[in-house]
């Protein structure tokens, strides 16, 4: 398993994001336009279908039975 970082080009005080444990980066992206679509459904007048349709798929760790540790960020 792998540990992806998932995000939608919405910018709040940081990228906004998901973190999602699974095999592939395909995988990654439905499993994380779920959530983020069920909060753009909480705020309709706020967030259009851009917020969960175009997402990106970051690999942060290529092995989750290891032990492992991201990098220091702000």
């Amino acid at each position: 398993m792998k540990l992806y970082e998932v995000t939608n080009g919405y910018i709040g005080n940081s990228a906004v994001r998901v973190l999602v444990i699974t095999e592939n980066e395909e995988r990654a992206i439905e499993l994380a336009r779920i959530k983020f679509k069920k909060e753009a459904e909480q705020y309709p007048d706020f967030y259009d279908e851009d917020y969960y349709e175009d997402l990106e798929a970051y690999c942060l760790c290529g092995n989750t039975n290891k032990e492992w540790a991201g990098e220091a960020q702000d």
